[in-house]
């Protein structure tokens, strides 16, 4: 399970970056029942409003690895974003901005609390595109975790950096904007077995960002976020986002267990947005899902795999 790959994996890898391919690290913790208790409550709106605390023995929401890890990094050692400084593990990549890009998740077998966890974590690829916004660089990192030494999951998760709009306002003088207001709210689209609608505010975003450790300035720091990044309010974690998204489907679902999960982040949503949570079956072990926001835009697509859940 534990292998680092070979330099090969890399695509379109310039020389600045090709000596982070291939870079490993690895990481301890213990599976938290308060940890899962507390995601249960924060998703709650996605699963018709009910209280899902993990029972005790009762295996982790599946996405539930998220809250463990966290990286205790010296407020001394943070970039102006708020991530731990580029240019230790993870590469010195010029883009300001970073975002989720999107994961592609198996699912060998169940985490339950207390279970003692080991994360091998890889860089696989390091890819530098152009796209309308300007130079785009994508990190792809593969995480390979076990519980109790028995393998739980693989996560290949993509980030994806790239440039600021200028002016960079926050140390250009700039006054913080007041906060955008939300767009407004549109009917979810038609054609689709599942259909759930939720709002994530901010109190969502800061707990989710409190659960997790996270400290990326763009999910609480409102000035930061408008002046220095350009958008108009607080970013909703793509993770976050794909969270709610299972959990609509697996309340919908409770007779079927997920072996895979792949999403891409299409467009951000930012606080205080509605956003459709949707679902359909496209053959026996396999949905189609989507999260849908204001205007019909696509924040997410994504696909899970299941497998009957034994009797």
């Amino acid at each position: 399970m534990n292998r680092t790959p070979a330099h090969s994996c890399a695509v379109a890898t310039t020389d600045q970056y090709i000596a982070w391919v291939g870079r490993a690290q690895e990481a301890t913790d213990v599976a938290s029942q308060e940890k899962a208790d507390r995601l249960a409550t924060l998703l709650a709106e996605a699963a018709s409003g009910q209280q899902l605390s993990a029972e005790p023995d009762e295996p982790l929401f599946p996405l539930g690895h998220w809250l463990q890890f966290s990286e205790d990094v010296a407020l001394a050692d943070t970039g102006t974003d708020g991530h731990p400084a580029l240019g230790g593990f993870m590469p010195p990549v010029p883009g300001s901005r970073r975002m989720w890009a999107g994961s592609s998740l198996q699912f060998h077998g169940p985490i339950r609390p207390g279970q003692k966890l080991n994360r091998k974590t890889t860089i696989e690829s390091i890819t530098e595109k152009s796209g309308r916004s300007g130079a785009l660089v994508f990190v792809r990192l593969r995480h390979e975790i076990s519980a109790d030494g028995v393998p739980a999951l693989t996560d290949r998760h993509t980030i994806v950096y790239r440039d600021a709009p200028a002016p960079a306002g926050e140390h250009a003088g700039s006054t913080p904007s007041a906060a955008a207001p939300p767009r407004p709210d549109t009917e979810a689209p038609a054609g689709w077995e599942l259909s759930r609608s939720v709002r994530p505010g901010p109190v969502m975003l800061f707990r989710y960002s409190a659960l997790t450790f996270n400290s990326h300035r763009i999910h609480y720091d409102h000035p930061y976020t408008t002046t220095v990044e350009g958008y108009p309010g607080l970013v909703v974690h793509g993770p976050l986002i794909a969270s709610l998204l299972l959990r609509a489907f697996l309340d919908a679902h409770p007779s079927e267990a997920v072996t895979a999960y792949e999403f891409t982040v299409r467009s951000p949503l930012f606080a205080s947005e509605q956003v459709h949570l949707l679902g359909r079956r496209t053959d026996a072990h396999t949905h189609e899902l989507a999260a849908i926001g204001p205007a019909d835009t696509v924040v997410m697509q994504a696909v899970v795999t299941t497998a009957s859940v034994a009797a």
